[in-house]
């Protein structure tokens, strides 16, 4: 048996991807979702109140720099809370499960864990991208299709079981809240399951223009992320994989960073 699970999602300017993310996560049977949304300008709003596919609860706050602060992530944590939750799918726009999130969850119980960790290949834009010419994009295209390179990216805990004392610290961006008293490693106990959830960077050369000029705004370098200048990725320098649309997947730890780390 399922427990009860509800999505949180904190979103701003979405409009080229949210529909894609609320159908993906959907598809898996989690179709309860409350949404916090920064004050977007895009028209997200408008994308979210179409969908159909999800009791949606969508909620509109102030975020003046669009930098999700911390004490929008809490509240977004109390507003999930009100639907009675029993788990906690944390979940941002440009993120979409390759597989079965809810399965996970089930195993996590079953063993008495109380998290459930994700392997998060990161997908981006690359010069790969630049000497095909592919940047212009037919936008009716999923971003799934249009985003072909990948990372290994990280290890990321996105779901986990509400208990008593769950907050965000402040001053910190954190996508999992913390427990008083208690380091992540002292209260997560992970489950056997580890979901796969793509991570898509960066959907367009656009955004990732206005991502830097942004970061160079407000004091931070002119390399974004790890691997290379400004915010195209040089994918053989990164060491990046072409992904054909049809993964191997497994549920083992080994097998799938194995399967990662072989370009296909």
């Amino acid at each position: 048996m399922t427990p009860r699970t509800v999505v949180q999602m904190l979103i701003r300017n979405e409009a080229d991807i949210i529909e894609e993310c609320l159908r993906e996560i959907a598809r898996w049977g989690l179709t309860e979702i409350v949404i916090l949304d920064g004050q977007s300008d895009d028209g997200t709003p408008d994308v979210v109140r179409a969908f159909t596919g999800a009791d949606i609860h969508l909620v509109s706050e102030p975020d003046p720099d669009g930098r999700f602060h911390d004490h929008l992530r809490n509240r977004l944590m109390n507003l999930t809370l009100q639907h009675n939750p029993e788990w906690i799918v944390s979940l941002d726009a440009d993120e979409i499960y390759h597989t079965d999130p809810v399965a996970a969850i089930r195993a996590a119980v079953l063993g008495g864990a109380n998290v459930v960790r994700c392997h998060v290949p990161q997908f981006w834009i690359t010069t790969d991208d630049v000497r095909r010419g592919i940047l212009v994009e037919d936008r009716r295209e999923s971003i799934q299709v249009r985003r072909r390179w990948y990372s290994w990216g990280h290890m990321g805990t996105f779901i986990w079981r509400v208990q008593p004392g769950h907050y965000y610290p402040q001053g910190i961006a954190k996508r999992t809240p913390e427990v008083r008293g208690q380091t992540w490693r002292e209260w997560q106990r992970a489950g056997p399951v580890y979901p796969i959830c793509k991570h898509y960077c960066f959907r367009t050369l656009e955004q990732g223009v206005a991502r830097a000029a942004a970061r160079r705004k407000r004091g931070g370098r002119r390399y974004f992320g790890k691997y290379f200048e400004n915010w195209i990725i040089d994918e053989k320098a990164a060491g990046l994989h072409y992904w054909n649309g049809v993964w191997q997947t497994s549920e083992n730890h080994r097998a799938v960073c194995e399967y990662m780390g072989r370009r296909t």
